[in-house]
C-alpha cells in the first residue's frame, strides 16, 4: 500500500473589507492598533490587502505536526497489516498451486480449496478497500480542522476589519508576486500556536485520565 501522503491545504480566505466603519458620533472610527507589526513587515497598515504563505504557515502550525505524526503512525500501521495479510496469502496460493503440481490432492480437494482461497482473497480485497477508505476519510478531516481553525482564527483576528483582504498564497499559486510587507504569515503563525498551547494540554490531560 503507497503511504498516503497528507497534502497541504491550499486555501483563498476573503475577509470582509470596512474603511466606512463609523463610530457612535458619526465621524470615522479611530485606526485600531496593528498588532501584525514585525520587523519583516511594520509597515502593514490598516485597509491594505495582506497575504499568507500557506504552505509555511501550515508546516510550521503545531497542530498540524501533531495531526499528521498520528495519522502517520495510523497509516504505517495499516500498511504493515495489510502487508502482511497479503504474504499470507501469497504463500497460501504458492502451497495450493504446488499441491496441485504434484498431485497431493484430489480434484475434489483442490476445488474446496480453491474455493477457499478465492473467499480469502475477496475478503482480503473487502478489508484493504475498508481501511484505506478510513484512512482517506481522517485525512479528509483533518485537512477539514486544518482549514476550520485557521479561518476562524483569522475571523477573530481581523474582526477590526483591519483588513479589506486577507488571501493566500503558495508554491505555484496565484498570487505571482507581492509586496513582501503584506506578509502576515509569521503573525498568524505566531497566533495559531500560541492558541494551540492550552488546547494541546487540554487535550494531554484528557489522554492521561482516560489511561487512568
Amino acid at each position: 500500500m503507497k503511504k498516503v501522503l497528507f497534502p497541504l491545504l491550499a486555501v483563498v480566505i476573503m475577509a470582509t473589507g470596512c474603511n466606512q466603519n463609523k463610530n457612535a458620533s458619526g465621524n470615522e472610527a479611530a485606526p485600531a492598533p496593528d498588532s501584525t507589526s514585525t520587523s519583516s513587515n511594520s509597515t502593514i497598515t490598516e485597509g491594505m490587502i495582506a497575504y499568507v504563505n500557506i504552505d509555511t504557515l501550515v508546516s510550521k502550525y503545531n497542530f498540524y505536526k501533531d495531526l499528521q505524526a498520528e495519522y502517520e503512525a495510523k497509516a504505517k500501521k495499516a500498511d504493515n497489516e495489510l502487508s502482511s495479510k497479503g504474504r499470507s496469502l501469497q504463500n497460501d496460493v504458492q502451497d495450493f498451486q504446488n499441491k496441485i503440481d504434484k498431485g497431493l490432492v484430489t480434484r475434489s480437494e483442490a476445488a474446496t480449496m480453491q474455493e477457499n482461497l478465492e473467499k480469502k482473497q475477496q475478503d482480503f480485497l473487502t478489508h484493504r478497500d475498508k481501511v484505506m477508505n478510513e484512512l482517506a476519510e481522517e485525512e479528509q478531516v483533518m485537512l477539514n480542522k486544518i482549514h476550520y481553525n485557521i479561518t476562524e482564527y483569522l475571523k477573530e483576528f481581523n474582526k477590526d476589519h483591519r483588513f479589506k483582504v486577507i488571501l493566500s498564497t503558495s508554491a505555484g499559486g496565484p498570487i505571482l508576486n507581492a509586496d513582501p510587507e503584506l506578509d502576515i504569515t509569521n503573525v498568524v503563525l505566531e497566533g495559531l500556536n500560541s492558541q494551540y498551547v492550552p488546547e494541546k494540554a487540554a487535550a494531554d490531560s484528557d489522554k492521561e485520565a482516560e489511561k487512568k
